[in-house]
């Protein structure tokens, strides 16, 4: 474990793995995270380190009330999001309570104005889209667009894009923007991703390519992704979720009160509107993830559900491979005379799947000097493999076994 005292990047500290801790000491905030015994404790001054964002990706460890405290005196703010890529909690800074404001929101889902900004929002993503699609074209070059001729992607969601009108209801206006969003993720569906050689035939078959958008194990919607790509996907949208949800808190506005998403019990309706036009950047974030490296042990992980999930990295870098896969036991010298100190503090079973003979042997010298093994089946003080009689120094779960394994027993 490493404690290491710096300014964190860019203003964000971010928290991930296994037993997070947050909390106070010496006026410091300490960050405690990380992975198996790979792990790392960071201290943030409240002058020196200017921490706008403390992010923990994770579901198990503890933030204490002096730690939230301590960052929304420095005006930070702080972020959950789970392993399913949800938002859990959002600490956001204080708001501007305008009730005229808040009263405009509510009436932009029913007037121009709303249209309106639904309008601009939409043809922004979809120009976004298309220059992604462009990107993709090797992966499906055309697509049919009501039985006419055959079109490329790119042009075809511009097509839709065009279709976009500040008269057209909100209906007809989310029937565009499904439509474009259709034949953007179908090209994106025969997106191959690479593994790393050790790991290539160790996984489902469906992990190869990105698949479609929705779930398998979720039914039409896409918030359980069954495969690498949309975890990815989906992890980026719920920071791309809480940055919106923030900059709506910021402005004054009601982040659950949206304009063409409906309102619907624990989503930020706006902040998913807000977010529509940063969409197909953190599609590029994940290409170009995805093109940079191949994936390896512990990057992702299956779910008993089928979902898949991205794996906590480890604080060195490296994926984290080995959260759950802790090396088992340090493998048996072959050869006898191998120094005491190398030896197992346990006996090993034996292939026949009772205790080791040897091993048991070499037990008792180290333990009971005076103690050692009898091979001869008579002039035993213990009557030989008969006995069943255990010394109480040697009382313990191994060792109970050596009626079956090997006589113990003391010279006579």
């Amino acid at each position: 474990m490493r404690t290491q005292r710096t300014a964190p990047d860019r203003g964000i500290v971010v928290a991930h793995g296994y037993g997070i801790k947050l909390y106070v000491e010496r006026g410091h905030l300490t960050v405690h995270y990380g992975v198996g015994r790979k792990r790392e404790t960071h201290r943030y001054n409240r002058a020196t380190s200017k921490v706008n964002r403390v992010v923990v990706i994770g579901h198990t460890g503890y933030v204490t009330l002096e730690a939230l405290r301590w960052i929304t005196d420095v005006g930070a703010t702080f972020v959950q999001i789970d392993s399913d890529a949800n938002l859990i909690t959002l600490s956001a800074p204080a708001r501007h309570h305008e009730s005229k404001l808040r009263r405009a929101q509510v009436l932009a889902a029913e007037n121009p104005v709303g249209r309106l900004a639904t309008v601009e929002l939409l043809k922004a993503k979809l120009g976004r889209q298309a220059q992604v699609a462009e990107r993709l074209a090797h992966l499906k070059a055309t697509v049919r667009v009501k039985d006419a001729h055959p079109i490329a992607v790119a042009d075809a969601i511009r097509e839709y894009a065009a279709l976009l009108d500040p008269a057209l209801p909100f209906a007809r206006l989310r029937e565009i923007e499904s439509a474009a969003g259709r034949n953007y993720w179908q090209t994106w569906a025969h997106l191959p991703v690479r593994f790393d050689a050790t790991w290539r035939g160790a996984m489902p078959d469906h992990w190869h390519h990105a698949g479609p958008r929705t779930s398998w194990v979720d039914g039409k919607r896409a918030r359980k992704a069954t495969t690498p790509v949309h975890a990815m996907v989906n992890y980026l949208y719920a920071i791309l979720e809480s940055e919106a949800t923030i900059a709506a808190h910021k402005l004054g506005f009601d982040p659950s009160l949206g304009i063409m998403h409906a309102d619907q019990r624990y989503r930020s309706s706006l902040a998913a509107d807000l977010m529509e036009p940063a969409r197909p950047a953190g599609d590029e974030i994940a290409l170009a993830t995805l093109a940079d490296r191949p994936l390896t042990r512990g990057d992702i992980f299956e779910t008993r559900e089928g979902v898949c999930r991205i794996g906590p990295p480890s604080p060195d870098g490296s994926p984290a491979t080995r959260p759950h896969y802790e090396p088992r036991s340090r493998h048996m010298p072959n050869s006898s005379r191998a120094p005491s100190s190398t030896r197992p503090t346990t006996p090993r079973p034996s292939r026949d799947g009772g205790i080791s003979p040897r091993l048991v042997r070499e037990q008792c010298r180290s333990r009971l000097p005076g103690f050692r093994s009898c091979t001869r089946r008579s002039g035993c003080s213990l009557q030989g493999f008969g006995c069943t009689k255990i010394h109480p120094r040697l009382r313990w779960s191994g060792l109970r076994r050596l009626r079956s394994a090997w006589p113990l027993c003391k010279r006579g």
